[in-house]
């Protein structure tokens, strides 16, 4: 497993504002899907900027391939970010892809043809014209086209309705591979079920959880509660449905929302689980 992205002793924090991180570490691998889970306000769209280097950390520092991350052509020629907000420009579509896509080396056409049919996306629409939701999808739809080696993903289903949602799931779930990696940060837990091969949970500042989705399966038990020692547990139309340390490392089944909920609601115990294994 080659680490792509590591994070060194990293601390920030915003003009006139409280810290965000303090120390922070983390190491991601090269090709994986990887979801950057956290409640609101944690730090997660900040993580995302300093990873790409569009913000400065005042201590510590990101590498990318093993060269430390700075803002250069280069780097942004190997890199896509999609933000939950952006601007674009007042042009159609169409002529946003055809000055901004010689930007990216390994940018293909038919792919970004493909991704907006996936995604009912009119390019010959001017952006202005379009919604908010449709502009994302346009955007989108470029920004996977463009194949960059990191891809990052800021809250990318806000907007989107139930069939966007399911085209991007599609798109995505065949997108990463050895050369390419994706980092979808949200809250909705639900989102990215069943779509990402490892998880990262922030948790006041620090890293609570970066493990693969197979070595989260060999650490907790997920179910109906009844017979386990639940660490956390919740209602649900089967029954009490909870989440508890795994007896044995055989993989079971993974409930991401479930692990999500008790990484917030149950901190010191999901902490205790892992540091035990």
């Amino acid at each position: 497993m080659s680490i792509m992205i590591t994070v060194r002793n990293l601390s920030f924090s915003y003009p006139r504002g409280s810290r965000v991180f303090e120390g922070l570490s983390l190491a991601l691998p090269a090709g994986e899907i990887i979801g950057l889970l956290g409640q609101n306000g944690v730090g997660k769209s900040t993580l995302i900027k300093l990873l790409a280097a569009l913000i400065t950390p005042q201590q510590g520092e990101v590498t990318f391939n093993g060269e430390k991350a700075v803002r250069t052509a280069e780097l942004y020629s190997r890199l896509m970010v999609v933000p939950e907000e952006f601007t674009l420009p007042k042009v159609s579509v169409e002529s946003f892809v055809a000055h901004t896509a010689p930007l990216y080396p390994a940018f293909s056409r038919e792919q970004f043809d493909t991704y907006c049919k996936a995604l009912e996306v009119e390019c010959s629409a001017r952006f202005t014209d379009l919604s908010m939701g449709q502009r994302k999808k346009a955007y989108l739809a470029f920004a996977l086209a463009c194949n960059a080696e990191l891809l990052l993903l800021d809250e990318p289903t806000n907007g989107l309705d139930i069939t966007a949602k399911a085209a991007l799931r599609s798109i995505l779930a065949q997108y990463a591979d050895e050369s390419k990696t994706v980092i979808i940060s949200t809250h909705q837990a639900h989102d990215i079920e069943n779509l990402v091969d490892r998880v990262v949970i922030l948790h006041q500042g620090d890293v609570l959880i970066n493990q693969s989705v197979s070595e989260l399966q060999q650490l907790f038990g997920f179910g109906i509660t009844a017979g386990h020692e639940a660490i956390y547990s919740q209602q649900s139309v089967a029954g009490t449905v909870g989440i508890w340390a795994a007896d044995n490392t055989e993989e079971g089944r993974f409930d991401l929302e479930l692990l999500f909920n008790a990484a917030v609601k149950a901190t010191k115990s999901v902490r205790r689980v892992i540091a035990q294994k």
